[in-house]
């Protein structure tokens, strides 16, 4: 109620800053502008996701890091996503695959490796592109924090 020492916070987040109103956007205080991640963030991100997937030995998250500049976190998990599935997908579709039968151990996919992470980026661009990334800088300049 009223008199009450309360704190709020309100956060938003956006992908299209430019396109808020004016009058709404004068009510945040603070605006952050969250860039790509770093090779460090970029290694981590692919340490997290990684560990859920079955790699082969020589798989470093240091070298996809490197392999992988310009791309979201968004991105590098719909990417250890995509080569889980090229492998899934590749034991489904050959002649050795069999049901699995009580009893015995079920087929599994092969371990994945750099060559499969480097087949995706191939066909999986970033999704933020350098025209992006050049707006969203200009928007942080232009509406730094009060």
């Amino acid at each position: 109620g009223k008199g009450k020492d309360i704190q709020l916070y309100v956060i938003g987040a956006t992908n299209k800053p430019w396109s808020l109103d004016h009058p709404f956007l004068r009510r945040f205080q603070k605006r952050i502008y969250v860039s790509l991640p770093s090779l460090e963030a970029r290694e981590k991100l692919f340490q997290l996701y990684g560990n859920r997937l079955q790699l082969d030995d020589r798989v470093r998250p240091h070298t996809l890091a490197s392999i992988f500049d310009g791309y979201s976190a968004s991105d590098i998990k719909d990417i250890c996503q995509a080569v889980q599935l090229k492998v899934v997908n590749e034991l489904f579709s050959t002649t050795a695959y069999k049901e699995p039968i009580e009893g015995e151990n079920p087929s599994k996919p092969r371990d994945i490796t750099m060559k499969d992470f480097r087949e995706t980026i191939l066909r999986r661009k970033p999704s933020v592109s350098m025209d992006m990334i050049r707006a969203y800088y200009k928007w942080s300049e232009q509406f730094k924090a009060l």
